[in-house]
């Protein structure tokens, strides 16, 4: 393998890591309700859910701490298609939303796949175009039954936090 091979693969590798890096940001800022993580992911001008990416960060964040008690996001098959400073990705997602159902706890599921087109600008890539594909959807896709904590675990996990004072946090 020559060196010019290896450095374009090497790129490759690394393209590819911080778009994926993107990803998880995204995912993180829905999760944790934070504006500015989920935002980071679009480069200015990008359209997502057929609006502008900015708008629609603006209002999914309050929207979405109004609705939802808690949303948990999962990235299955990921998929980069380099083309030089453009890319194209396609993640299947899975999200689940609690909500309060008349004092009920009641999750909601949805799964569905990100179609997005990527630039690198200025040595960071961003999304240009979010298209979402609606797989499937399910609500109260569990029943309202709780999972029974052993005993001997209660009191050993932590509650999470939407918004920068989750424990995700803290460095």
């Amino acid at each position: 393998m020559t060196a010019i091979s290896l450095t374009k693969e090497l790129r490759a590798l690394l393209d590819k890591q911080a778009i994926y890096d993107a990803m998880m940001r995204y995912c993180r800022g829905v999760d944790r309700c934070d504006e500015e993580l989920m935002g980071s992911i679009y480069h200015e001008g990008a359209r997502a859910f057929a609006t502008s990416a900015s708008e629609f960060v603006k209002h999914f964040v309050p929207d979405n701490r109004a609705a939802t008690t808690f949303t948990v996001h999962a990235i299955a098959n990921f998929t980069i298609d380099l083309d030089g400073d453009r890319a194209h990705s396609e993640a299947y997602f899975i999200t689940y939303a609690g909500r309060d159902d008349d004092g009920r706890d009641v999750i909601d599921a949805f799964c569905g796949r990100y179609i997005d087109q990527w630039e690198r600008r200025d040595d960071r890539w961003g999304v240009t175009v979010r298209d979402v594909v609606h797989e499937w959807s399910r609500g109260n896709a569990f029943g309202l039954e709780p999972f029974p904590v052993p005993p001997t675990e209660d009191g050993t996990f932590i509650a999470p936090v939407r918004g920068q004072g989750d424990i995700s946090y803290r460095r």
